[in-house]
């Protein structure tokens, strides 16, 4: 904007001068200055005086040279360096990470909020551009990439997934000039994918965990957290339309003809969840069915489930799905146990995360009736013992993995 005033201020002053010459030439009653004409005798000029007339002298002192401009070149890429990994998560569940015992987790835990995803930053060199464009791709070719514009020389990018490799690269213009820099390639670490949802907390997504023969938990499909109390606005706009939540599984209670805070267009079912080795009881059998054929609906998906801290109702379901499809139980402990970094204190439940672990560990103990099978084919038996079908939780399974 600076750009255009200077350029509207120079051309009123333009005018200006240009007036003042014009007005210059002129007397006031419009007739032109001289009147003499070249046959006019009287008035040409003598002989002696031409002669006497001095010629002014003229110089050849040379034109000013004009300071030459640096030339604009290509971006330089600073960070993330080359081939390096970032950390999708914060620098507590990082750190917890590389080892993850749940004793650890009771003095980790200060019942605030510690899930929500950590941004990738990217910064360059551009020589002082006008404007830039970042380019990121899982692409080598750079194909179908994400696109950020910015002003500066740095930027960050959000909702990148885990254990992905990444290329990046910059357009940066200047002057109408464009320089673009060279690729760089950089790896996020293979970790649990925590998701945000302003106002929300401990929501984390059930992908990129290794299941039956070898299949990965597809990304994008399945949410778990906490309850939507405190959503706002921003909160339903990022869920509805960043996210694509299409259904939301409400487990704290049946509700007849309920409706979801994120609207109208978002189905909303709703159980009594049971958790723990409340799941063994008669009365569950009918809410543990309903829940699964929910997620044997492809129509369903993505779908948000929750209780009320996302921890027992959600971790207890989060544990049969991911048991279902073969996820290994380290892995399903791990996904587990994020929820001790998550504000537990606004629903002040003060609980030790090892006593929660251990609540959990005891219903997957009773979960192991043959200990001659696997996690996963025990969830199974026990899933059609209440009433499911195998063609129900093949759906399940086909939903839930790559491939």
């Amino acid at each position: 904007m600076k750009r255009f005033k200077r350029i509207i201020i120079n051309g009123i002053l333009f005018t200006f001068l240009f007036s003042l010459c014009a007005c210059a030439e002129k007397p006031s009653g419009g007739t032109p200055v001289s009147t003499v004409k070249p046959d006019d005798s009287s008035n040409t000029p003598k002989a002696s005086e031409t002669a006497n007339t001095e010629t002014p002298e003229q110089t050849n002192e040379p034109e000013p040279t004009p300071t030459p401009q640096p030339e604009f070149t290509a971006p330089s890429l600073i960070i993330p360096e080359k081939n390096s990994t970032v950390s999708l998560l914060t620098d507590e569940i990082t750190e917890w990470l590389k080892d993850p015992a749940p004793a650890a987790l009771d003095e980790l835990c200060d019942f605030s909020e510690k899930c929500e995803p950590v941004p990738v930053r990217f910064k360059w060199q551009s020589g002082g551009a006008d404007y830039s464009h970042l380019f990121i791709s899982e692409n080598e070719d750079m194909s179908d990439p994400l696109i950020i514009l910015t002003l500066d020389e740095e930027a960050e990018a959000e909702d990148l997934l885990p254990g992905r490799t990444y290329y990046w690269r910059v357009e940066s213009t200047k002057g109408g000039k464009t320089g673009r820099s060279e690729v760089n390639s950089f790896n996020t670490l293979d970790a649990p994918r925590t998701v945000y949802i302003q106002n929300v907390s401990n929501v984390r997504d059930l992908g990129g965990k290794t299941g039956a023969d070898g299949r990965k938990t597809k990304f994008g499909i399945i949410y778990r957290g906490a309850d939507f109390y405190y959503l706002k606005e921003d909160g339903i706009h990022r869920a509805v339309d960043i996210l694509g939540i299409k259904t939301e599984l409400d487990l704290r209670s049946r509700v007849e003809k309920g409706t979801s805070p994120l609207g109208k267009d978002v189905k909303y079912l709703s159980v009594t969840g049971p958790y723990y080795s409340g799941v063994f009881d008669e009365s569950a059998k009918r809410e543990l069915v309903d829940e699964f054929r929910a997620f044997a609906d492809p129509d369903n998906f993505p779908i948000y489930f929750h209780c009320s801290l996302g921890r027992d109702r959600t971790g207890t379901l989060a544990f049969l799905l991911l048991a279902l499809a073969g996820v290994s139980e380290e892995e399903i402990l791990i996904d587990y146990e994020l929820s001790a970094f998550s504000d537990l204190g606004k629903y002040e439940d003060r609980a030790a995360p090892s006593y929660m672990v251990s609540q959990l560990k005891s219903f997957k103990n009773t979960l192991m009736k043959d200990k001659n099978k696997t996690l996963a084919e025990n969830t199974e038996d026990f899933l059609i013992g209440i009433g499911l079908t195998r063609e129900e939780l093949e759906a399940v399974r086909n939903n839930l993995l790559e491939g």
